[in-house]
């Protein structure tokens, strides 16, 4: 029996590798094409700020991307907001550059089409995840490379309903 591979195993082999290559990277099969830059931006910051309310960050911060460490974002303690925007249930995260790359990662694989290990797609937290990134990406679009932020960036998830016009202000008009 020789050591050479049949060369349908060899592609087969291949093919398994270049998924989990795939599935490691954090990229969905429709990341957005400015994905990179800014995982190459967040991993140069010093600190994020996020404010949202706290399901949508307990949601968010568990992904489909890795089992393994789901636990990453247990040691981030979320402060509770005063005022209006506690009463409204709005907790803020304080991020380091590089948590916010394994956030990013995670919230590009809920949103963007990702397929975990097992071929599967999770579609649970797909429109949470895709609010939130599509909240952070325009911060971190802003910032420049090599130029330390006058402030703390921060990403704020708060959807307010506008009123709606009576219908006394409507006849007025």
């Amino acid at each position: 029996m020789s050591n050479s591979m049949n060369p349908r195993r060899a592609t087969a082999a291949l093919a398994a590798v270049a998924l989990a290559a795939l599935c490691a990277s954090g990229c969905g099969a429709d990341s957005p094409p400015e994905q990179q830059k800014r995982l190459d931006k967040a991993a140069g910051l010093a600190e994020f700020k996020v404010t949202c309310t706290k399901d949508l960050w307990d949601r968010t911060r568990k992904s489909g991307l890795d089992r393994r460490d789901d636990d990453e974002f247990d040691k981030v303690k979320p402060v509770e907001l005063g005022g209006d925007q506690g009463k409204r249930g709005l907790i803020q995260v304080t991020l380091t550059g590089p948590q916010l790359v394994e956030y990013l990662r995670k919230l590009d694989f809920d949103a963007h089409g990702g397929v975990d290990m097992h071929g599967q797609r999770p579609g649970d937290n797909e429109p949470m995840a895709r609010r939130m990134y599509d909240a952070i990406a325009p911060v971190i679009d802003h910032i420049k490379q090599g130029q330390p932020p006058q402030s703390v960036p921060q990403a704020v998830v708060d959807d307010a309903v506008a009123p709606a016009p009576s219908a006394t202000s409507a006849d007025k008009t």
